[in-house]
């Protein structure tokens, strides 16, 4: 008993000393997470941003927008664009060498590559602070995509602003098809290469069949050197694309990929394709269309653009004599191409940004304005139908406001939904050719638009990590198809590289994303 007493007190007074040297917590003390401050702004005249955007033709510093867009904002702004090739290998040549751009505007894949290099700055803070209206501007889903796993926002959303455009399409020559007996525009795969065979025994080695590839994405996925028009009628419409069972699949691995290949090969040793497809570039596509040395060229808004005003002007043609190839169908009536809702472009912040608050401030002052920033003066520049409808007036439009578009960061989607068909007939070229096609598909056949599964899928690891390059290989794989280099043959063999390079990884992520939502 004696024994068990004199342990108890050396326990106490154990206690007892510890007590006595801890000092002991104040409320001022305690941990407390360090909260840091939102950096306060600048202000419009006490600093000039750094805006870094796509590849464009025209003088970004000089433009008419860069005036107006200091009216609106008052904001000085020096503007930089990134070089027709090897755009993404450029910029994230700069960021690893600490480039302060303040703002950068980049595809969708561009994006999650920075993000996952931890070269972006989370916005969150900033958005509450200084950018209401780009967070009222778009939806939760849309945040979400641009978000990592603890809600932190990395990116700002320029969504695509019409939900179901046949974006990829071909432009031909109807005057010289009519001239070869061709009566109708090809609306099937048949019909299309019947059409080509014509055009090559009339006109022998005069004109090339169909050039191209022209493979500027302007919809929110990746750029294709398969004309979608022709990919549509193997019912394939994505990288990657999900059964009726709801299992995940690769574009190689879509039931007709091999006939689509095959179907492309045949148009490459009949000779009814560019003998030099598997390395034209844009420009060299636009080229053989506008001077008159191909009948059907791959192309899109942009494309027609630059060819349109150059066959009207050089080689005397009227509208009359243009038309425009759409999705076709297959043999068994297989038609299938994905809606174009998704974001289109990303604005993000560098953390080496000196200047991170008035960015964000300068973007949200830019959607607080933005039907003055893209569309400009009602009765000056457009005005409003009964239904509110836009309608341009040019060509002051088309000078004044006609390259707004590239100087857009963020939109309150639902308001540019309205204004954006209008900014389409700033050029005639360009409302041709979306009348035709997007315009008549969405009236006549529009169960032809499939869902993109993955369209906000957010960031992830294995598909930041592999995707892109993936989707090279693929395009890259093809290419060496069509320049008879490898063949359809080669397919497991390239599977079997895939696999190797991380396909499976991103396949098991996207299934285990897909499944999570059900």
């Amino acid at each position: 008993m004696r024994r068990f007493a004199v342990l108890i007190l050396v326990v106490v007074l154990s206690l007892a000393v510890v007590a006595c040297a801890a000092p002991t917590p104040t409320p001022t003390t305690a941990a407390t997470p360090t909260v840091k401050p939102v950096p306060a702004l600048k202000g419009p005249g006490n600093v000039t941003l750094k805006r870094l955007g796509g590849n464009i033709a025209f003088d970004v510093n000089t433009d008419y927008m860069v005036p107006i867009i200091k009216e609106a904002t008052g904001y000085d702004v020096t503007y930089f664009s990134l070089p027709a090739e090897k755009a993404a290998e450029k910029l994230l040549a700069e960021v690893a060498g600490g480039a302060d751009y303040d703002v950068i505007n980049v595809n969708v894949n561009l994006w999650r590559t920075l993000m996952a290099q931890g070269a972006l700055m989370p916005l969150n803070d900033l958005l509450d602070a200084y950018g209401k209206d780009i967070l009222d501007g778009n939806t939760e889903e849309v945040w979400k995509t641009l978000s990592d796993a603890d809600g932190s926002i990395y990116g700002v959303p320029y969504m695509y602003p019409h939900s179901q455009e046949v974006a990829s399409f071909m432009a031909a020559r109807l005057d010289l098809m009519k001239k070869a007996g061709i009566a109708a525009v090809p609306t099937t795969i048949d019909e299309f290469y019947n059409a080509l065979k014509t055009l090559k025994a009339y006109y022998g080695d005069q004109y090339i069949p169909f050039t191209g590839p022209y493979k500027p994405a302007s919809e929110g996925n990746e750029n294709w050197v398969i004309p979608k028009t022709i990919a549509s009628a193997y019912g394939i419409y994505n990288d990657w694309m999900v059964d009726k069972d709801g299992k995940v699949y690769y574009m190689t691995e879509a039931p007709k990929f091999a006939d689509m290949i095959k179907f492309l090969t045949k148009l490459n040793t009949e000779g009814l394709l560019d003998a030099d497809w598997a390395v034209n570039t844009d420009s060299t596509t636009n080229e053989k269309f506008a001077s008159g040395k191909a009948i059907i060229a791959h192309s899109n808004r942009a494309g027609v653009q630059v060819t349109t005003p150059a066959q009207i002007k050089n080689l005397g043609l009227t509208y009359d004599d243009l038309g425009y190839i759409g999705a076709l169908k297959g043999a068994d009536g297989t038609c299938t191409y994905m809606r174009t809702e998704a974001i289109n472009q990303v604005s993000c912040i560098l953390k080496t940004s000196k200047n991170a608050a008035d960015a964000i401030n300068w973007i949200n002052i830019k959607v607080q304005k933005q039907l003055f920033i893209t569309m400009g003066v009602e009765g000056t520049h457009f005005t409003l139908d009964a239904d509110g409808s836009i309608k341009p007036i040019n060509p002051i439009f088309a000078n004044e406001r006609g390259d707004s578009y590239w100087y857009i960061d963020a939109t309150d989607a639902g308001k540019y939904q309205n204004q954006w068909p209008a900014r389409i007939r700033k050029s005639d070229a360009q409302w041709a050719a979306f009348s035709a096609i997007t315009l008549a598909a969405n009236k006549n056949t529009p169960n032809i638009f499939v869902k993109n599964d993955f369209a906000f899928k957010p960031a992830s690891e294995n598909y930041t990590k592999y995707n892109t390059a993936l989707f090279k290989s693929l395009q890259d794989y093809i290419l060496q198809v069509l320049s008879n280099t490898r063949t359809i043959d080669d397919l497991p063999a390239f599977m079997t590289e895939w696999k190797n390079n991380g396909g499976d990884d991103v396949r098991k992520e996207l299934q285990d994303w897909l499944d999570s939502k059900k």
